[in-house]
This record gives C-alpha cells, structure tokens and sequence, in this order.
C-alpha cells in the first residue's frame, strides 16, 4: 500500500527517505508516525523491482541519497492508480494515495478514481445514515441508556457530516477533471 504513496510522492521530484516519511505520515488515515525501518526496506524493494534509482543529493547532500522514479516506476503506479480498492479499514488512506499520484493520469482516470471513492462514500453515508433513522427511533423507548443512546446519535451526526464533506470535494474535483475533458477530450494530462 505504501509503494503507491511513495511512487506518487516522486511524480513531483526526487526525495530522500527522510522527506517520503513525513509524505506518508501526513496522508495516512489515521495520521501516524513511519520509522525508518518501514520506509528505507521499502525503498530497498522498490529499487530491486526497478521502480526508483537512487541518485546522490546535490545540495547540502553529507552523502544523502534521492529516489527517483523510473519509467518502470511510473507504470507500477499507473497499474496501482487503476488497481480496485477494497472496502476495508485502508480504503481512505489508499484513496488519498491514488488522489497524490493522480496528476500523471488522464482526466478520464482521474474521473474514474474520483467516481469510485465518491460512490464508495456514499455507500458509507447511505449505511449511517439508516442506523441514525434506527437508533433514533430507540431513543423514545430508551430508559436508562439514553445518555449511551444520544452519544450513539452524535457519533453516527459526526460520521455523517464526514460522508457528506468528502462527497461534497469528491464533486468539486470531478467538475474540475470535467473540465479538463471537455477542453481536451480527456487525453492529455490534468496539470
């Protein structure tokens, strides 16, 4: 899963393990910390699969090492972008994976990634909010779990809220990649 990350993360320009760390750190959902003996093995098998080279750091460099991305590495992550997400606890981090990578897709891709996440949400969205409806309905017969009931509302109110705000920018992207299509007949690249 993080290969896809990192891949993306080098569309931009070459960078150290140390920056690709905190590039992972940040798109994780839940955000956490990387170590170093997550990212350099997976730099290493990245490597042997010919996916990044490392180049030698030319500023300020005390013999750090940057990895590039090949042209080997760039189909990986093309194959990877069209690849199926599953419906599991990863599926959030690996979507914004996909969306970081996505600027080297066609906007016909980047349409289809962003149609995928969106209906995936909204299946999401469509579940909580039949359980709201459900334990709404609990709450009139409720007698002493009322106060573990209404947090039960709050919470499913909170999961909702974040359903709607991503399909919400899941709209906004896909009128902007609409964009695209409509002035370049969704062959070229979004830049």
């Amino acid at each position: 899963m993080y290969d896809l990350l990192v891949l993306g993360a080098l569309l931009e320009h070459d960078r150290s393990g140390y920056k690709l760390c905190k590039v992972l750190e940040n798109a994780l959902v839940p955000r956490r910390k990387i170590s170093n003996g997550v990212m350099y093995p997976l730099l290493d098998k990245l490597a042997a699969a010919d996916d990044i080279v490392f180049l030698a750091a030319t500023e300020n460099s005390r013999g750090k090492r940057l990895a590039h991305l090949t042209p080997t590495g760039k189909a990986h992550l093309h194959a990877m972008l069209l690849a199926p997400v599953p419906m599991d606890a990863k599926r959030e981090s690996i979507y914004r994976f996909k969306f970081k990578g996505m600027a080297a897709e066609t906007p016909v891709v980047q349409s289809q990634i962003l149609n995928d996440y969106k209906n995936a949400v909204l299946t999401d969205l469509q579940s909580y909010q039949r359980i709201y409806v459900h334990v709404e309905r609990k709450v009139a017969a409720a007698g002493s779990n009322q106060d573990s009931i209404d947090w039960g509302l709050r919470t499913l109110s909170l999961q909702i809220a974040e359903s709607e705000a991503k399909i919400k920018w899941s709209n906004q992207q896909l009128e902007k990649v609409q964009q695209a299509i409509a002035a370049h007949g969704g062959i070229t690249n979004n830049d």
